[in-house]
């Protein structure tokens, strides 16, 4: 009877575990689309612009100024809600400014106005040589995803690190594909402790060498790079 009662409460903990996996992969996809949202914002204009901020879908709006008498500008209604467009001055344009930019539109606004800050910089520019991490880039571009993407990244990174049996010969191997490049979380939860389509038995499970888990990785690279092109086609 117990033995039974072991057997039940093992296939519980296996179809919990392959629960989280399928939603950490959904989590993980849904960040990184918007990741994507942030790299390539959907063109707008001014009109578009003053009609968000009206409408209280916005609060900051971010500005730089690449050359003389031109402002790029960038916000956001939400998720995959990015937006950008660049305004030229066509009078007197050594004069103009970001904050000249800036105070013309909050003349357009009128009382609202004080609900918009104007901030100075690219969206990615306050990471600095982070946004080489994807992970750290996730957490900054999404505040509404970043605790679920985080939980996410913390179970996967406790599970490299304790689980007995994994498919190769190392954590470290999963480790280091996953901090450093990213795309090894979601290769980590497709293959790991069997691959997500596998229904082999616990002991049948074929072994990942170091170049098949480089090779699962940059699957799931050619996979994002696949989003970011059709992000930056659509979006274009």
């Amino acid at each position: 009877m117990a033995s039974k009662s072991g057997g039940v409460c093992q296939r519980r903990r296996a179809l919990a575990h392959l629960l989280f996996r399928v939603l950490a992969l959904v989590v993980l996809s849904a960040g990184f689309l918007g990741l994507c949202s942030t790299l390539f914002p959907a063109r707008a204009d001014m009109p578009e612009l003053l009609r968000d901020l009206r409408s209280g879908d916005v609060s900051v709006v971010q500005v730089i100024s690449p050359d003389i008498g031109e402002v790029r500008v960038y916000w956001s209604t939400g998720y995959l809600g990015d937006r950008a467009f660049t305004y030229r001055y066509d009078v007197d344009p050594l004069r103009q400014t970001t904050e000249q930019f800036a105070a013309d539109i909050k003349a357009r606004l009128g009382e609202r106005a004080d609900d918009v800050a104007f901030e100075e910089g690219e969206p990615l520019d306050a990471l600095g040589f982070l946004d080489l991490l994807i992970p750290v880039m996730y957490w900054f571009v999404m505040p509404h995803f970043a605790r679920p993407v985080a939980v996410c990244c913390v179970v996967a990174l406790a599970d490299m690190v304790l689980r007995q049996g994994l498919r190769t010969p190392s954590a470290g191997y999963w480790l280091l594909t996953s901090l450093v490049f990213g795309f090894g979380f979601p290769a980590y939860l497709w293959s790991e402790p069997r691959p997500l389509w596998s229904r082999r038995a616990a002991g049948d499970r074929p072994g990942m060498t170091g170049l098949r888990l480089a090779g699962a990785t940059a699957c799931w690279a050619v996979v994002g790079i696949g989003m970011l092109l059709a992000m930056a086609l659509t979006r274009g």
